[in-house]
């Protein structure tokens, strides 16, 4: 095998392995964008749930403290009718303090019940605000869903195509570099091959040896002795 054919072949399954990793990225990443896209509408739709949790809450303490000034009301009237009945005056001042003690606890609850309200009436912009998150959220779901749904197809067919061409050029591999480029490519898949750069690996870019620089363009196949890459020259001349 001369060295442009050697070089070439290398430097044509490098770009095959190269497409099919990159192709086989994009097939994936499409599904991994509609999971990311799927969680956000998990996540605003939790949100609604949770707002919605915190008007009911809010309005259940509103309501508590809405029967209790109903019964604080009843019994200071009761207290008030048993005030005329009252036949001493101490039993009259005692009746007195009551009414008083339970008409300031009343007022007390009073503010509170308009606390409460406001809260409830702070805490509702939130419902709104989630769904318009939600729709937002369905919308990136869906063109997400539509993109993968329209390249799922292409994407396939080109891997399919590539992998046949690699399949053909492994052809033009001698027995002993056949070995070596399926031992290489089982282990690193893509990165199993770099084009020397200089005098340098392409791929952990540790120097050669003259030995080594000599022998690609001698037209063998040698292994970078850093990272175990197969080595090639972007640019060679041919020679029998």
């Amino acid at each position: 095998m001369s060295v442009a054919v050697a070089a070439g072949t290398l430097r044509t399954l490098h770009r095959m392995h190269q497409q099919l990793s990159d192709l086989a990225e994009q097939l994936v990443a499409g599904p991994r964008v509609v999971t990311a896209r799927t969680k956000q509408v998990q996540v605003a739709d939790a949100k609604k749930a949770s707002a919605q949790e915190d008007i009911k809450k809010a309005k259940m303490a509103a309501d508590q403290k809405q029967l209790q000034l109903k019964s604080a009301e009843a019994k200071i009237l009761d207290l008030n009718a048993k005030l005329n009945a009252c036949k001493t005056n101490r039993e009259y001042q005692t009746l007195r303090d009551q009414i008083a003690a339970d008409k300031m606890a009343t007022k007390v609850l009073e503010d509170e019940i308009i606390e409460a309200l406001e809260r409830i009436d702070g805490l509702k912009p939130a419902v709104p605000a989630a769904e318009a998150e939600i729709d937002a959220a369905k919308k990136l779901l869906a063109a997400a869903q539509a993109k993968v749904q329209a390249e799922t197809g292409r994407l396939e067919v080109e891997l399919t195509r590539i992998k046949g061409d690699l399949q053909l050029t492994e052809k033009d591999l001698t027995d002993d570099v056949r070995e070596k480029y399926d031992r290489v490519v089982k282990q690193k898949g893509a990165d199993g091959m770099a084009a020397v750069d200089g005098d340098s690996c392409g791929g952990c870019f540790q120097q050669l040896t003259g030995n080594m620089v000599s022998d690609l363009m001698l037209g063998r196949v040698i292994a970078c002795r850093s990272c175990g890459r197969l080595l090639y020259l972007l640019n060679s001349s041919p020679s029998a």
